[in-house]
């Protein structure tokens, strides 16, 4: 009977991933599609190495394993302003281990831990900072790329204990468990498919609201978020389907950190979600006003999938779009209503 590996099945997985990321290009960034790839890649080499007790791919499985992490936070960190393109993450790990390979090839092991170690730390440290960290990010993306970077991060921490374990077994039992380990170690990688199928969806499952804990208002925050509303309430910013934290700042001429700081002191809730409040609010005001599609509207308020439609208005209101139109009927008091629940003012067409 003719023996699969089980990585090879993670590496179909990937491939027929991958396949769909290419043919829907704008889904998902060119770097994104590379680290699928790469992931695949290993997933074989890891496949060959202990599935068939081929060791010669050794080196091979060390570099590719290697530029895994510098790859994620290369992925994310084009979500930040303040990251860039560090070349150092791109290159100096792999280099490492390339040197090692033919120096010192006892120490890889304790290098790939550290480097998955570094990663996690690196990749968990921007998912703490929370959604308005991803400046670059549409407000549209933002709480699901936060949370495929949240699954990134802890990814990265479970490849560096699994190859904690690996190296341990091999140095104290002779490797009697390591292809156990291997194989339980094949559920990161398809947590790392999760993640990368998270970015690359348009069809994405509703992630829970962030919770955020508002700060002290100051007169200053204060005067930040009056200066804000205009820009979404009278020039109606907040149909820009591509609109982020970023361009919004440079439109209001402040700071993001200080502007995501106002929004949370004064309205005790991150921007993205501030923005979506001013795109429900005249979600609510198209059902109530005639017999507009639902998906109509929801591209004409500045959302881009249905899905994150449905959780921002459930958010808001407690209720389907569907629910809201059969409860609601035109009328001036019906408008009040709207803007009370929302808690913005009425943005003016």
């Amino acid at each position: 009977m003719l023996f699969i590996p089980l990585p090879f099945v993670a590496a179909l997985l990937l491939l027929i991933l991958f396949g769909q990321m290419c043919l829907r290009e704008q889904a998902a960034s060119r770097h994104f599609r590379i680290l699928v790839l790469l992931l695949c890649l290993l997933a074989i080499v890891i496949g060959v190495r202990w599935g068939y007790g081929i060791e010669r791919v050794l080196p091979a499985q060390a570099i590719i394993a290697s530029a895994v992490g510098p790859l994620a936070w290369v992925c994310f960190a084009a979500f930040v302003t303040e990251q860039g393109n560090r070349l150092a993450h791109r290159f100096w790990p792999s280099l490492l281990v390339a040197i090692l390979t033919v120096a010192r090839p006892q120490w890889i092991d304790v290098i790939l831990i550290a480097i998955f170690a570094w990663y996690a730390v690196a990749l968990g440290r921007l998912a703490w900072a929370g959604t308005d960290a991803l400046d670059l990010a549409r407000f549209d993306d933002a709480p699901l790329v936060h949370r495929s970077l949240q699954v990134m991060a802890t990814t990265m921490l479970l490849a560096a204990i699994a190859d904690s374990l690996i190296a341990m077994d091999l140095r104290v039992f002779d490797g009697s468990h390591a292809a156990m380990i291997v194989t339980a170690a094949t559920i990161p990688l398809v947590m790392l498919l999760g993640a990368a199928a998270a970015i690359a969806s348009r069809n994405p499952s509703s992630p829970a609201p962030e919770a955020v804990q508002p700060t002290p208002a100051s007169d200053d925050d204060a005067h930040i978020v009056a200066r804000l509303k205009p820009l979404l309430q009278t020039q109606g910013l907040y149909r820009d389907h591509d609109i982020n934290l970023s361009r919004l700042a440079r439109r209001a001429g402040i700071p993001t950190r200080q502007l995501s700081k106002a929004v949370n002191s004064v309205c005790g809730k991150n921007l993205s979600q501030y923005v979506n409040d001013f795109r429900i609010a005249e979600a609510c005001r198209l059902l109530e006003s005639g017999d507009i599609a639902i998906t109509t509207i929801v591209y004409d308020v500045g959302f881009l999938t249905k899905s994150n439609f449905n959780r921002e208005f459930r958010r808001v209101t407690g209720m389907s779009p569907t629910e809201w139109r059969a409860k609601r009927t035109p009328g001036p008091a019906q408008a009040v209503g709207v803007e009370k629940m929302v808690n913005v003012p009425h943005p003016t067409s």
